[in-house]
């Protein structure tokens, strides 16, 4: 019974989002918000982790690169004196550079960026609700910001459709790609593998900004009582000034 209420909630939110946040109260409690958000930053910094396990498995070149056991060279160069009975100079021994997996290298890269990239959502997610707060008042809204903030919250399930299609698409291109030759020719090698996807990553793109502008105009129209027009607008010019960010980035 429960797994039916909960397809039935599901359909609801795809087929009538008014229809969702009207007869779902808690759809605009910032609880609620919180968990789509925190459940959109674990599948973010999740997919990115896997993209750079897909990554470094079609590298199996060695990268040469400074020892980091070595000292700098100003210190082995046999002028800095002893200080304190210990020698500065030790380690000038080991050898200046070493030989490295460019795949380990990759994904060293990719998990530093993991807490940026999971921290971004909740940085993103108040940006969005301010903007869509201060517009729908300017139109003469009358909704909280906690509701408001909630309902900027859902903008992230689309996110979820981009997400797996760039995995799904990275995956076929990457499992039938293998980087030869120098390393230095890695980047123009992925980007010749990933121009096929280019047009398809577009389409869906266009489409997961259609849903959002969609899905927050209703919980906008909504918690605001606002006209559909008039939530479109608020909502749309700056989903509008995202999307051309993002395509210009």
């Amino acid at each position: 019974m429960a797994l039916q209420s909960a397809s039935r909630t599901v359909w609801q939110f795809v087929r009538s989002p008014r229809t969702f946040f009207a007869e779902q109260p808690a759809a605009t409690r910032l609880a609620v918000g919180f968990v789509v958000v925190l459940a959109f930053a674990i599948a973010l910094a999740g997919s990115v982790t896997y993209l750079g396990v897909m990554l470094a498995g079609t590298m199996d070149e060695t990268v040469t690169v400074d020892n980091p056991d070595r000292p700098p060279e100003w210190v082995c160069d046999g002028s800095t004196p002893d200080v304190g009975g210990s020698s500065f100079d030790e380690g000038c021994d080991e050898p200046e550079t070493i030989e490295r997996d460019a795949g380990a290298i990759v994904q060293e890269a990719t998990n530093e960026v993991l807490p940026w990239l999971f921290v971004g959502p909740f940085v993103l997610w108040p940006i969005v609700g301010v903007t869509l707060f201060v517009g729908a008042r300017l139109a003469d809204g009358d909704g909280g910001f906690a509701e408001t903030l909630a309902v900027a919250a859902w903008g992230a399930v689309p996110e979820f459709v981009r997400l797996a299609a760039g995995l799904v698409g990275l995956q076929y291109v990457l499992g039938r790609t293998t980087f030869t030759g120098p390393v230095e020719t890695y980047p123009d090698q992925l980007a010749n593998a990933l121009a096929p996807l280019e047009a398809p990553l577009l389409v869906v793109s266009l489409a997961v900004l259609g849903w959002q502008w969609v899905l927050l105009t209703a919980g906008i129209e909504e918690c605001h009582d606002l006209s559909r027009p008039v939530a479109a607008v608020v909502v749309g010019i700056p989903l509008a000034i995202g999307g051309l960010l993002f395509a210009l980035s």
